[in-house]
């Protein structure tokens, strides 16, 4: 299990995540007094599907995946809770089991806010209910946007459409730095990493990018790469 440190850094976290910036300092600090600071190693599970939720993760530094394990082993990932984000609040809210596994992708710090505590806080402030209302219906708009582009689109238009979501909207070259491995890109985007690195280097073959070192990609030309998760 996560080891659990007082950080004394911790302490303005929720005032510098959405939606519990809404709280007053008051109700914030109370929250923040119940609330556990966690050190998580790479690697670590931080949450286990079919397990029960003891409140929601508040990510302060590091990285980590929400996914889900097919039968063979091979994972989807659903979410990647970065810095001032949180996780597990669709099973804390509910108090239903996990259904994603969570794990830290590198050293990772945390907070563990109680069920109890988020629920109190929903109670006495209309306005971090509203923000934790339009955060759920947020997450599931963009979990059905994603369902939406797997289902619909082939695998080399996954690619090009995440490839494309990286870029300005009115660049036609520009350089982009992924910013996670190929393993993790492919499992976001429902492909293998051998399926993945494929078509990466199709779309290098048709001059649309450039693969520069392991995460390094100049996207030579935008219109194309458009067209192409588009068509």
């Amino acid at each position: 299990m996560a080891q659990t440190h007082p950080y004394s850094d911790m302490t303005d976290l929720l005032a510098r995540c959405s939606p519990f910036d809404m709280l007053d300092p008051q109700e914030r600090a109370r929250i923040q007094a119940l609330a556990r600071p966690i050190h998580a190693a790479r690697g670590e599970l931080l949450a286990q599907q079919e397990s029960c939720p003891r409140g929601i993760h508040v990510v302060r530094s590091g990285r980590v995946k929400c996914f889900i394990l097919s039968p063979s082993g091979g994972e989807k990932i659903v979410r990647l809770a970065e810095p001032g984000s949180f996780f597990g609040e669709e099973a804390a809210l509910l108090n239903r089991p996990h259904i994603a596994n969570a794990q830290a992708m590198c050293a990772t710090e945390l907070l563990l806010v109680p069920t109890a505590s988020l629920r109190e806080a929903m109670v006495s402030s209309t306005a971090f209910a509203v923000s934790m209302a339009a955060h759920l219906a947020t997450a599931a708009y963009d979990l059905m946007s994603t369902m939406q582009v797997q289902f619909q689109l082939s695998g080399t238009q996954r690619v090009a459409h995440y490839l494309t979501q990286l870029a300005p909207d009115d660049a036609e070259r520009c350089e982009i730095r992924l910013d996670t491995d190929k393993q993790t890109i492919a499992a976001q985007l429902n492909l293998t990493p051998e399926t993945l690195s494929r078509i990466l280097a199709q779309l290098t073959r048709e001059g649309m990018i450039e693969q520069h070192g392991r995460r390094g990609v100049v996207l030579s030309k935008l219109s194309a790469l458009r067209d192409c998760a588009s068509h």
